[in-house]
């Protein structure tokens, strides 16, 4: 019964830290492209709606914050931030990706790619630039090239994202776990989405996910959702994730529907801007 309660309580402090870093508004459609792109053995993965930030003036200190902590490894790739409309980070095992759509001047990327010592290669008939990294450290050490979308990360990671998309391997849509939760999360400029193996060991959690949009001037709705393998492990669940939940947010609501459990929330805007950044 302990090692439940210590579980449960993980779940609770994640839900409650990680949805405070949410912001603004976007819709689903957007994170659904997104898993519809990156491998099925994802472990996790955060969406962020730059557009609907940029566009927001109630959301420029959100959207500042997030500047600031994309901005050394978009410009060290020649990508403007004010040219990307999404950008999507995830992990896997071995495999580290971040996606980022919008329009580009792909001339510029090339230009900044040769300056920084990456050489032109293909793999699947994409263009990807690569950097011989040696005993060295690289971040991105692969860039793809797709028009609208530039992929960066390690090779694997890059490479496993082209394979979904040019040859036809299984996405992570193709997880039952992770459709329903993505299905009953409603859209957000941040959305996060993860897999029980993430690092997240609660007794019968499967995967679970949470977003923020926009209420008001002054304020962000949070909405989260956790899908169980039986409704036992979501019940029992249920008080401790509510109670964790208040300590950090407003107007705390946590429901159970069979397998899931639903929360909403509020956050006052001024209160994500230190937490936005970093993500």
């Amino acid at each position: 019964m302990l090692k439940k309660v210590l579980l449960v309580v993980s779940l609770g402090v994640l839900l409650a830290t990680m949805a405070v870093a949410s912001a603004g508004c976007a819709s689903s459609s957007g994170l659904t492209a997104m898993l519809a792109r990156v491998p099925s053995d994802t472990s996790s993965l955060e969406y962020v709606n730059a557009k609907a930030l940029r566009n927001d003036a109630d959301l420029d200190d959100l959207y500042d914050a997030w500047k600031a902590s994309v901005d050394s490894r978009l410009d060290s790739h020649g990508i403007d931030h004010n040219d990307v409309s999404s950008c999507v980070f995830g992990t896997g095992p071995g495999k580290r990706f971040t996606l980022v759509t919008g329009r580009f001047d792909l001339d510029e990327v090339r230009g900044e790619l040769d300056d920084r010592h990456f050489d032109r290669d293909e793999y699947r008939g994409v263009e990807v630039w690569k950097k011989d990294t040696g005993w060295g450290y690289e971040q991105d050490s692969d860039v793809a090239l797709m028009g609208d979308l530039i992929i960066l990360g390690n090779e694997e990671g890059v490479e496993s994202c082209i394979k979904v998309i040019k040859a036809g391997n299984a996405s992570w849509l193709s997880k039952a776990d992770v459709n329903d939760v993505a299905n009953r999360l409603p859209g957000g400029v941040w959305v996060s989405v993860e897999r029980e193996w993430a690092g997240l060991l609660v007794g019968g959690l499967e995967a679970y996910g949470l977003s923020a949009k926009k209420l008001d001037s002054d304020t962000l709705k949070i909405a989260g959702v956790a899908k169980f393998e039986d409704e036992d492990d979501a019940d029992d669940a249920l008080d401790m994730v509510e109670n964790l939940m208040e300590l950090q947010f407003r107007r705390v609501d946590v429901s159970q529907e069979g397998l899931f459990l639903e929360a909403s929330a509020e956050l006052d805007i001024d209160d994500a801007e230190s937490l936005f950044q970093g993500t």
